[in-house]
């Protein structure tokens, strides 16, 4: 990937901060472009009247309530 998908602006290979790994980074929009196929999964966990939620810690959506959830990461 040589440009942002969003504005066009160059993209850098780098490690952001709180990853561990190389991606793709577009410092005109701090937008980091994933290479993950479209695999998500999400749960419900019950307990009685009660369901688990998670607050987000990192972006998007920093300090969000969401449901338990993640993406599939390559390799």
């Amino acid at each position: 990937m040589k440009y942002c998908s969003h504005c066009g602006a160059g993209v850098t290979s780098r490690i952001p901060f709180g990853d561990d790994r190389p991606r793709f980074v577009c410092d005109a929009r701090n937008t980091i472009h994933y290479a993950n196929p479209r695999i998500v999964v999400g749960s419900i966990p019950e307990l009685g009247d009660r369901i688990l939620l998670c607050r987000r810690a990192i972006r998007p959506r920093l300090g969000k309530w969401t449901l338990p959830a993640g993406y599939l990461e390559n390799g």
